[in-house]
Order: C-alpha cells, then sequence, then structure tokens
C-alpha cells in the first residue's frame, strides 16, 4: 500500500503547481491499467494519482531508484521498469517487472503505465512501446479480469505554474477479443487499440507553434457561441481546432493564411481597447456596478493584507525557484518537476532562514511559531493574489468597457460572430466525406 504522506505529497504538488480539471473518472474498484501519454515527467504520476481517486502503482523507470528520490519511488509503491535506453541498465529483470504488475492486478489493484515510455514535449502521441498491451494480455490469460484505462493529460501550459491541466479519463475496454489470436499479432493490434483510444482525449498540437493559436481559436469561438466553461466541452471543442488546422494548412495554405489574417486583424482591434472576447458581452448595470465594489472592498479588507504578505514573504524564493530550475534543465518535459523539487528545497531553506533571524531577534519560541506560520502566509497569499489579481481585471475591463462606444462593441462582436461562423464552415468540411478545403461562403469582413 502507498505511504498516505507520499499521497498526500503528490496530491499537494499537483493541485499546488496546476488547476487541475477531470473529465471522467477511473473505476473505483477492481483491477484496472491506467494508460495516460507522458508529457511532463515526475508531475504527470502525481496528476493521475491526484484525479483517479484510489491509489495507484506507478512503473517508473529502474534508475531513478539509484537517486534520492528512491524513498518516495518506495513510498508510493512504484514498480521499476529496465529501459534499454537507460545505460547500464540489465533488462532481463523486466520479467521481475511483469510478475510485479501481474500480482498488483491479480489483488485488483490500479497500475498506471505510460505506454510512450518516455517523457516528451512533442505535443502529439508519440508511436507506443508494446509493453502495456503484453502486460493486459498476460493478466487477461491469467484469469484476471481487467479494464484498460486510456487517459489524456492536456497541459495548457506545462512549464508555468499555476497554469491548467485537463485530465480526461476515457471509457474502459477490454482485450479479452484477442485471447485466441497470435501473440504477436495479438499484441500489435491492442497497441494500435491503445493508441486509438489515447488520441480520442488529446488536444494533439505543436506546443511551440499551434497550441497557443488552438487555444485563442477556442477562447474566440466559446464566447462567440456562449458556451459553457465545462472542461469536457474544451477539450472536445481543441481536439476538434488542432485537428482542422493541421488539415487545412495542408489542402489550402492560401485560405489558412486569410482566415488567420482576418484573426490578427480582429485581435489588433481587440488590443487597441484592451478588451478580451468575453468583455464584449458583458451587461453591467450601475447597480450591479455598486453591489460589486461593496463586496469587493469588504473582502479586500483581509486579502489585501494576505496577499502583500505574500508577495513580501516570498518573493525571494519564488524568482530563486524559477531562475535556478532553468539552470538545472533546459528540457520543457523535466522543467515542471525542476521547479517543483528545487521549489521545495529553496523555499524550505528561505523559511527556516526568515526563522532563525526572528529567533535570533525575538527569541526560539517566535521562531519557531514563524517556522510554521509560513506556509499557512504562502498559501494565503497565493489565494489572496489570484482572488485580487482577477478582481482587478475585471475592474480595468469594465472601465475599458465604460470608454468604449457601443457601435465600436457592436462590430467587434459581428467581426468575433463571423470569424466563429468560419470555423464551423471549416469544422463542417474537416467532417465531410470530400477533401476539398472551405473557401467562399461565410467569410469575415
Amino acid at each position: 500500500m502507498a505511504s498516505p504522506v507520499i499521497r498526500a505529497l503528490a496530491y499537494a504538488a499537483s493541485r499546488l503547481f496546476y488547476r487541475v480539471d477531470h473529465v471522467g473518472s477511473a473505476p473505483r474498484d477492481g483491477a484496472i491499467l491506467l494508460l495516460p501519454n507522458h508529457p511532463n515527467s515526475l508531475l504527470d504520476p502525481a496528476v493521475i494519482w491526484t484525479t483517479a481517486e484510489r491509489d495507484v502503482r506507478f512503473l517508473a523507470k529502474s534508475t531513478l531508484f539509484n537517486t534520492p528520490l528512491r524513498p518516495l519511488l518506495n513510498g508510493a509503491g512504484a514498480i521499476p521498469v529496465y529501459r534499454r535506453r537507460d545505460q547500464g541498465v540489465d533488462t532481463s529483470k523486466n520479467a521481475e517487472t511483469f510478475a510485479e504488475v501481474e500480482r498488483a492486478l491479480a489483488a485488483g489493484d490500479a497500475v498506471c503505465v505510460f505506454p510512450e515510455g518516455v517523457s516528451h514535449s512533442t505535443g502529439r502521441l508519440v508511436p507506443l512501446r508494446t509493453g502495456a498491451a503484453r502486460m493486459a494480455l498476460a493478466a487477461v490469460r491469467r484469469g484476471t479480469s481487467l479494464a484498460i484505462v486510456p487517459v489524456g493529460l492536456n497541459f495548457d501550459r506545462k512549464t508555468a505554474f499555476r497554469s491548467r491541466v485537463t485530465v480526461v479519463y476515457g471509457h474502459p475496454f477490454s482485450s479479452a477479443d484477442l485471447l485466441t489470436a497470435e501473440e504477436g499479432a495479438a499484441v500489435r493490434i491492442l497497441t494500435e487499440r491503445i493508441a486509438e483510444h489515447m488520441r480520442r482525449l488529446l488536444i494533439e498540437a505543436d506546443p511551440e507553434g499551434d497550441a497557443a493559436l488552438v487555444d485563442r481559436v477556442d477562447r474566440l469561438y466559446a464566447a462567440a457561441r456562449g458556451r459553457p466553461r465545462d472542461p469536457e466541452e474544451r477539450v472536445a471543442r481543441r481536439r476538434v481546432v488542432a485537428a482542422g488546422l493541421g488539415r487545412l494548412r495542408a489542402a489550402d495554405p492560401e485560405k489558412y493564411e486569410e482566415i488567420f489574417l482576418k484573426f490578427r486583424r480582429y485581435d489588433e482591434r481587440l488590443r487597441r481597447f484592451g478588451l478580451r472576447d468575453r468583455h464584449l458581452d458583458w451587461r453591467v448595470s450601475d447597480a450591479d456596478a455598486v453591489r460589486f465594489a461593496f463586496r469587493e472592498l469588504l473582502a479586500a479588507i483581509p486579502l489585501v493584507p494576505a496577499a502583500l504578505a505574500g508577495l513580501i514573504a516570498f518573493a525571494v524564493p519564488y524568482f530563486a525557484t524559477r531562475a535556478i530550475a532553468r539552470r538545472v534543465t533546459p528540457d520543457s518535459d523535466v522543467l515542471a518537476t525542476a521547479q517543483l523539487f528545487v521549489g521545495a528545497v529553496v523555499y524550505a531553506v528561505w523559511m527556516a532562514l526568515v526563522a532563525a533571524l526572528v529567533a535570533m531577534s525575538a527569541g526560539g519560541l517566535a521562531g519557531v511559531v514563524t517556522f510554521l506560520a509560513l506556509p499557512l502566509v504562502a498559501l494565503a497569499g497565493l489565494l489572496a493574489v489570484e482572488r485580487e489579481s482577477a478582481v482587478l481585471d475585471t475592474v480595468r475591463a469594465w472601465l475599458l468597457l465604460r470608454r468604449t462606444r457601443r457601435e465600436t462593441r457592436d462590430r467587434l462582436r459581428r467581426s468575433r460572430s463571423e470569424l466563429a461562423d468560419v470555423l464551423d464552415e471549416v469544422n463542417d468540411w474537416l467532417n465531410a466525406p470530400g477533401t476539398h478545403a472551405p473557401s467562399g461562403g461565410r467569410t469575415p469582413c
């Protein structure tokens, strides 16, 4: 069984670093094989553990067990896997890995395998290794009732502190129908089936280029059509947008450039007035504004001091963590993990230093109280900064809207609606039997 302390640390790490949404859920009991993509090194298991709502045993590369992470891995009940690409590793020990996985599944545990075999930052699902399929087939052949559960990890900006990750749990499926097939064919078919199920849960877009564009297109479309901020619908939309961008660019580059030239012109107009898509639909009466101001002024009485205390007390370790982590690794799939571990050390040293200074000037008891209180100050400050930042953004947008003529807002809304019509047109083309790119029809002025 996993250590409750390690489980709590994993939960705290993922919830602190990211805003976590999840869609669907893993089966609460019985043997399951969780199969997520792997874009974010050691934070991926933490996010899975946080959202699976049950204990999960993870496969981890054997070389990690020879590092200071060994107590964490043992406490989490991790199972070492011996990869050919790791220098000096005895891959024959994978027989022990497979045997341990079979025992765990036979006992009704949840086991998580990253079928890609390596973390990466391609923004797409890379070709899967066959290990997950072989584990699933071996368990079923031994009589285990096994549910295979694909998982999609969709990070908005995975290296950014307090960015969003949406975890999508797919529908469980079985490999029992492959038991009569020849071993090699069964492994190949199941590996392809796993990849197909995983792709349905992923927003596949190049993080250096298309990912930001997918996000921008989705925000415009959601605002134009009045879509709710539902994580499941957001992932579905972005999957369509990402697929459509690639196909449109390949089929008709001129049309692609034409559409996104109009996007850029629309964005330039928005920036000129300091507005965002969602602001165009605001209808705030003077009475609503007064009520909002009164409520937020009352809330600001405790929140502003908390935010200032957090900013003053932790500005140094915050910026030090970012600087040190970027020196430790330039790899984006490891950077968030580096920030997390570097931050744990930097913040602990900083709090100990502050507590020591307090103890020297006010006594040992005051130092101990300071050391125990500082984590609460950090958490309260973080929540207060986020809340008050959102309030300031709302006030700024309201003031800008008051200065913007109604005719201007109407023109911007029409442009936004016309761009959304173009996106619908592209989506219709994407799902049509033919292969011709969209042209003509509803295009923005």
